[in-house]
């Protein structure tokens, strides 16, 4: 955090700090509890026989359910936030900021979450017995996308490594890295990489 100014990034205004407190304090404290306790609930009303139906699913499974239904979820909403009008407006403070950081990785307007199916699915999950690798894949998947958003460019080194280099390709293909988000995070919907 001191090598990256992280409390005072270049282009920073007042206005930046507000919006970040302000959508990270609510999807923590709000919007992500809410989600997941009201995917569960109506998991629950929908199938009130399935609590734990799923629990003795060998793990990779489990992980396997996640990254449908939560990972690819978030990934087909990001999608179709981007061309959706009313959507990116939902979603186009997390592209106003003039630099980028692990502090934008929450920064959109607080009905942005609350709408994104993946929370929602995870919650019934959670309900069907699968709480405990939630537990451990939430921890991996914030990684992957606080290193996407990281104003370190970890990654950069290991394009210069010959062996490493062709191997980023398949790399980038799985997950964010700050080269290929940083290309994502213009500022215009119009902006085809955006």
């Amino acid at each position: 955090m001191v090598f990256t100014r992280f409390f005072r990034k270049n282009g920073q205004t007042r206005d930046d700090t507000i919006v970040e407190i302000v959508s990270t304090g609510t999807l923590v404290l709000l919007t992500q509890p809410l989600a997941i306790f009201g995917g569960g609930l109506i998991a629950s009303v929908i199938a009130p026989n399935a609590e734990n139906l799923l629990a003795t699913w060998p793990i990779i499974g489990q992980i396997v359910l996640f990254l449908v239904f939560d990972d690819m979820a978030q990934y087909w909403w990001h999608r179709l936030s981007h061309k959706s009008k009313l959507l990116y407006n939902l979603h186009r403070p997390h592209h106003n900021a003039e630099y980028l950081s692990i502090r934008v990785v929450y920064r959109n307007n607080i009905f942005y979450y609350l709408l994104m199916p993946g929370l929602w699915f995870s919650g019934a999950l959670i309900y069907l017995g699968l709480g405990w690798v939630y537990a451990f894949y939430i921890v991996v998947k914030m990684a992957v996308i606080c290193g996407a958003h990281s104003d370190v460019r970890w990654d950069e080194r290991l394009y210069e490594i010959a062996w490493v280099s062709p191997l980023m390709w398949i790399i980038e293909r799985v997950i964010s890295t700050p080269a290929t988000h940083s290309a994502h995070h213009g500022k215009h919907a119009a902006d085809s990489a955006t």
